[in-house]
């Protein structure tokens, strides 16, 4: 078996968390044109009816999608119950859902913190929970988590996302280890910047960071790998930006532009 591909009999099904816009989206649209069929979870239903439709029409790709708040421990648990409906397996599953809140610890709100915490850590051990037992039972099988510089890095007003993001790649960790015996491999993609939605950001408002596609291509290209190589942890950065605290950045434009 080769370039994770599925063995006769085996499912090919990912789910996909945070699919409705992002990168997230952007995940969904890159595995459906690779072949994947997909799990697509979000708290937009519209917009989770109009990527599926797309994904339909452009690769007929079969899709399942649940309208879910994956920091809601009973909204998951739903989910998974009618999305897994008569799979014995996963392929893989891509924790992306996820948000920030910036502020100083003394003027954050406690019920900001709680919904940082809620999609960005609360929501991964939800959805890692309801997938394990699918994961196990597929050679190869893969968790890519999406984290960031910010996990090694701690930036003033960014306290929530820090923490929950640093928290984030230790619970990866614990899965890889607790996993690993039935062969999942678990990678944690580490991006800096990337051009998208992010606090109430529009794509092209940063266009010197990563595009949604590229950290979708980073994400189909482990996907692509063969079933014995885990990437365990991936920092990506554009040459353009900067990666955490790293000050060096390469502003001139290819080829002189």
């Amino acid at each position: 078996m080769r370039g994770g591909a599925a063995e006769p009999g085996t499912s090919d099904w990912v789910l996909v968390t945070g699919a409705s816009r992002g990168i997230g989206r952007a995940v969904a649209l890159t595995l459906a044109e690779a072949g994947h069929q997909l799990i697509l979870w979000a708290r937009t239903t519209s917009d989770l009816v109009e990527v599926s439709r797309e994904i339909t029409e452009r690769w007929g790709t079969q899709v399942r999608i649940a309208t879910v708040d994956v920091a809601d421990p009973e909204q998951v648990d739903r989910a998974a119950e009618e999305s897994f409906l008569g799979l014995e397996s996963l392929r893989a599953v891509v924790v992306n859902a996820g948000g920030g809140i910036w502020s100083s610890i003394e003027a954050m709100k406690p019920e900001d913190w709680r919904e940082v915490m809620g999609a960005n850590l609360d929501g991964a051990f939800h959805t890692l929970r309801a997938t394990a037992p699918y994961l196990r039972k597929r050679p190869g099988a893969q968790v890519v988590g999406l984290a960031s510089d910010s996990s090694y890095n701690s930036f003033a007003q960014r306290g929530a996302y820090c923490a929950s993001k640093a928290g984030l790649l230790s619970l990866l960790e614990t899965a890889r280890r607790e996993l690993r015996e039935d062969g999942v491999r678990v990678t944690a993609l580490v991006p800096s910047r990337v051009d998208t939605y992010f606090r109430g950001k529009h794509p092209g408002s940063r266009p010197e960071a990563l595009s949604m596609t590229e950290v979708a291509d980073v994400v189909a290209t482990l996907f692509a790998l063969p079933p014995r190589v885990e990437v365990r942890e991936l920092q990506l950065s554009s040459i353009h930006s900067s990666f955490g605290l790293f000050p060096e950045v390469f502003t001139e434009e290819p080829n002189g532009v």
